[in-house]
């Protein structure tokens, strides 16, 4: 027990293309790949879409094509709105490119249905749910929702800390558990008061993970709460019909692969990079193309 007192008061403390070509290896792929007199590639038929994928890589070298940048001609200009805490605001990034908005932003520009992105980013260190909801009951955001083609919201982890730094010394899942219902209340108001404004966006719904697990390098009796309230958030997207779930907590188990700020509480570069490969994964499984009418076209 003392040590899972130590490492939450040590996590509260701690939280307070261009393209260079190399004319060998060009060489070298054209010889690997047989070619007939007809120009055309000799290419066994078990090994016909490994090698017109080599073709086209060897293409895309020599000349120093970009195809991400093939747009289509009525590709569409997209306004990006990302709501939330510190992860929305992209705390622990050394690199200061807002977290995985900024990262998802350039992602999505290479799509041949997205002209271009434009970020809104209102994501404020430390927000809690019952913050946010606040902030939409009074019209705050909402001529930045009137005109949002995306949403995305991170919530949750500050909505935790909060009943841990009341209880740090009396601590019971039974608070955690109380706590929950009153969270997913307020979270699903969020949402009604975000359609209320805007019915046709798609929501992004970026979960939370356990940054306990770090400091003690064990299980944690906060790993089933964290799934609980990631759960209670998932089921939101579902009902919401147009919200697409992304979880993260087995990106964040360890730091094995240096994915945590030097304040073993955040993300650092390298861990908004996995949030970001995963919300675009996410964002392809839900199949946002469809929930958006075609306005976020994904290349297969």
């Amino acid at each position: 027990m003392w040590r899972f007192l130590l490492a939450t008061l040590a996590v509260i403390v701690l939280s307070a293309c261009s393209i260079t070509v190399d004319p060998n290896l060009v060489e070298e792929q054209l010889t690997d790949n047989s070619i007939t007199e007809n120009n055309e590639l000799s290419i066994p038929e078990d090994e016909s879409e490994q090698k017109t994928t080599g073709f086209f890589d060897i293409i895309n070298d020599v000349f120093q094509l970009d195809w991400s940048n093939r747009k289509e001609d009525n590709a569409q200009p997209i306004q990006y709105l990302a709501l939330g805490d510190s992860l929305t605001r992209g705390v622990g990034d050394e690199t200061m490119e807002y977290g995985y908005t900024i990262r998802l932003q350039e992602e999505l520009e290479k799509w041949p249905m997205i002209e271009s992105v434009e970020l809104d980013n209102r994501g404020k260190n430390g927000r809690r749910s019952d913050q946010l909801l606040d902030l939409l009951q009074r019209g705050h955001y909402d001529e930045e929702l009137a005109e949002a083609d995306l949403i995305s919201i991170s919530l949750g982890g500050n909505d935790v800390m909060k009943i841990v730094k009341n209880n740090l010394f009396t601590m019971t899942k039974t608070m955690f558990d109380k706590e929950l219902p009153r969270f997913n209340e307020r979270y699903e108001q969020v949402i009604a008061e975000i359609r209320e404004i805007n019915t046709d966006a798609p929501i992004i719904l970026v979960g939370f993970y356990n940054p306990f697990s770090i400091v003690v390098d064990e299980v944690t009796p906060f790993d089933p709460i964290i799934n609980e309230w990631n759960s209670s958030i998932e089921q939101l997207a579902v009902k919401d019909g147009k919200a697409c779930f992304v979880t993260v907590e087995d990106l964040f188990v360890s730091n094995e692969d240096m994915v945590y700020h030097v304040d073993f509480f955040h993300p650092n570069s390298t861990g908004y990079d996995r949030m970001t490969k995963r919300i675009i994964e996410s964002m392809q499984q839900c199949d946002i193309e469809q929930m958006s009418d075609g306005l976020l076209g994904f290349e297969e």
